[in-house]
């Protein structure tokens, strides 16, 4: 069952007319403005005037693309043979369905989440914003695309030999953002062994091609092949801060982040994603799998943050952290009016990672009310320019 907010257009959930991606390899993000645009309150008619209108002609100037029928079988013994390698998508997406029909939407997630999310990062997240998403609106045939997609698109976030990294003994996230802003701007080794793959993501032979005309999923897929310790050593406080804190302090860190650079279309799917990894990990219900899937996380965001170079200066981090220090209950009259203005706006977006911003900052600012989320709900970003990559064809 879907849930209530939904139900007036849970049609366009179940549409499945249109193909994951278009243009190669952009994702497909109109069910995400469904959900998040429901979410923030938007009437039905704007809900269905986005879908349709985006459908026509989505904000980079393209139209989706029609479902790709596939001939090949997906099954319980074949499913790992093509992760990563951006075929197949609705073989896997009949598998998927299968799957749910037998083994129930909790089921299926814990038999395969766990190993599909080891590639969270492909398709820039969005294949697990569109799992995360599917879970929160409670709907079966999303999960099911959502799973596919992480199968189609799939890059492996972290390597078997994870070495030790400098920010192991970090006291919390935020510690190890500063650390590593440090280093950025300091550490000529660290910094040198992340340039020389965002340079040279040619030298990454193992790509898809399609990859590498995208230039951005290239570079994150480069330098997550890199296996660079600074981004993806497990810090201790995965472990040692009680769960509860340590989400907190893992949503703080990553909203400062954005304060720090507001309106970023790159650290605001740090933000989008965390909440769909975290709605995953509620799914699972397991206290190791969601140690887990906050450390893929962690080591994801490091690497994204690298590979597009968005480390902010270390002492703007720390200033702002202590600007918004303690401001907590922050549930004023004032305070609700802000959000509400700022869905209103969101209503009005053509770019949908906007309302997708007020709705989950809003989701946990209702948890703990602390004034950074509001701020940054209110930080709206645009849609970025194609690079000129996308001068050529797609490559599939």
């Amino acid at each position: 069952m879907t849930i209530k907010e939904l139900e007036g257009v849970v049609d366009l959930l179940d549409d499945r007319t249109h193909h994951i991606e278009f243009n190669g390899h952009l994702t497909n993000h109109v069910k995400h403005a469904v959900v998040a645009l429901a979410a923030i309150g938007a009437p039905e008619r704007r809900i269905r005037d986005y879908y349709r209108t985006y459908a026509e002609l989505t904000p980079y100037g393209f139209p989706l693309e029609p479902r790709r029928p596939s001939a090949r079988v997906i099954d319980g013994g074949n499913w790992r043979e093509f992760l990563g390698a951006r075929v197949h998508f609705d073989a896997y997406l009949r598998f998927f369905d299968g799957e749910i029909a037998e083994r129930g939407l909790a089921g299926t997630v814990a038999e395969y989440a766990p190993e599909l999310l080891q590639g969270w990062i492909g398709a820039f997240t969005h294949a697990a914003i569109h799992l995360g998403w599917a879970l929160w609106s409670e709907h079966t045939a999303m999960t099911a695309e959502a799973l596919a997609y992480l199968a189609f698109s799939h890059v492996r976030t972290v390597g078997d030999n994870r070495a030790a990294g400098p920010d192991f003994d970090a006291a919390d996230p935020l510690e190890s953002l500063v650390r590593l802003s440090e280093r950025w701007r300091g550490d000529t080794g660290f910094r040198t062994a992340a340039e020389s793959t965002i340079t040279d993501t040619d030298t990454v032979t193992e790509l898809h091609p399609e990859l590498n005309r995208s230039g951005l999923q290239a570079r994150v897929a480069g330098v997550a092949r890199s296996g660079i310790a600074d981004l993806t050593d497990t810090p201790a406080w995965i472990h040692t801060l009680p769960p509860a804190e340590r989400r907190d302090r893992v949503r703080r860190a990553v909203t400062l982040l954005y304060l720090a650079q507001p309106g970023d279309f790159v650290v605001l799917h740090l933000i989008t994603s965390l909440f769909a990894l975290e709605i995953i990990a509620e799914t699972l219900d397991s206290p190791e799998a969601t140690a887990a899937i906050y450390d893929l996380y962690w080591a994801g965001a490091r690497i994204i943050t690298a590979a597009e170079r968005k480390f902010p200066d270390p002492d703007k981090l720390r200033e702002l952290d202590t600007l918004y220090a303690g401001r907590e209950s922050d549930r004023t009259a004032y305070a609700l009016d802000e959000f509400e203005v700022a869905a209103r706006r969101a209503w009005l977006e053509d770019e949908e990672h906007n309302p997708k911003l007020v709705f989950v900052l809003r989701a946990w600012w209702n948890a703990a009310d602390w004034t950074g989320y509001r701020h940054a709900a209110a930080q709206f970003t645009r849609t970025p320019e194609l690079p000129p990559s996308f001068d050529e064809p797609p490559t599939e």
